[in-house]
């Protein structure tokens, strides 16, 4: 009896690390695209469009750039100053929103400006 509850708790443990570590990759990118509100020097102040979920946690997020990739509608690189307030970008980020307001996005993989 004892050898069976070992390999079931083997194969309950084994099932259980597996469905962690694919929710840890769905979670590695996750993008939306917003409105530019406000640029500083290594982030971004923006409004998520109607529709996306992260309309859903707060009107305005605070997305730091400092380790992000930053590309223009052509995927050529530019820097946080080649953007302008009002411009269409897509975050794709880590798919963590810290909620404080502004909500904050600390690890942003890239922000592309959309034509």
């Amino acid at each position: 009896m004892k050898k069976y509850l070992a390999i079931f708790m083997c194969i309950m443990i084994a099932l259980m690390v597996l469905v962690s570590c694919n929710n840890a990759e769905n979670k590695e990118e996750v993008s939306f695209v917003a409105t530019v509100l406000e640029i500083n020097d290594s982030s971004l102040l923006v409004e998520p469009v109607e529709g996306s979920d992260e309309l859903r946690s707060a009107d305005k997020i605070s997305v730091s750039t400092a380790n992000a990739k930053i590309l223009d509608s052509q995927d050529n690189e530019i820097t946080i100053g080649d953007i302008v307030v009002g411009d269409k970008v897509e975050i794709v980020y880590d798919g963590v929103i810290a909620e404080s307001y502004p909500a904050q996005i600390h690890k942003c993989y890239k922000v592309k400006v959309l034509e």
